[in-house]
């Protein structure tokens, strides 16, 4: 988790450029499974040089975090 200089976290998350291809590194491919067509499309992070890191549909929805459960009070008697 990265914040920003106001100290609210970002959702976005560094990925290491030393472990992707060229091809992730440059958009070109999923960050995730490889895949190049066709192009991925969804962001799902970012580079230490604040460039885009993408990723094909089916692997952005696996990278995003699970939601948080909605806690509901049981009703008073």
């Amino acid at each position: 988790m990265n914040w920003s200089p106001t100290g609210t976290a970002r959702d976005m998350v560094t990925f290491d450029p030393d472990d992707l291809s060229s091809a992730q590194r440059e958009g070109e491919a999923c960050v995730v499974c490889h895949k190049r067509w066709p192009r991925p499309r969804v962001r799902v992070g970012r580079l230490p040089d604040h460039s885009a890191v993408l990723a094909c549909g089916d692997c952005a929805e696996a990278l995003a975090p699970a939601p948080l459960a909605t806690v509901v009070a049981f009703p008073a008697r």
